[in-house]
């Protein structure tokens, strides 16, 4: 009876061994988002460069901002 009882149990854990592998590598997600290499180039540590004057890059940024919100100002008196 012991021995049977064994089988049993062990044929449970296998099945739910091979259920949580197939959740885990082959039941695919409907929710992911995949993303290709052209749209998100990829860039580590070792490729950045270090900019010599990094305030011409702060003002053309500042410049952008402040049309944006002026054009934003100006549609919304409008």
């Amino acid at each position: 009876m012991k021995k049977r009882v064994s089988r049993i149990v062990n044929f449970f854990a296998i099945n739910l061994l091979f259920f949580a592998l197939y959740l885990n590598f082959v039941h695919k997600d409907t929710n992911t988002i995949t993303t290709t290499a052209a749209t998100h180039p990829t860039v580590s540590p070792s490729q950045t460069v270090l900019v010599d004057n990094p305030e011409q890059y702060l003002k053309k940024e500042h410049q952008q901002a402040t049309t944006t919100t002026n054009q934003l100002a100006k549609a919304t008196v409008n």
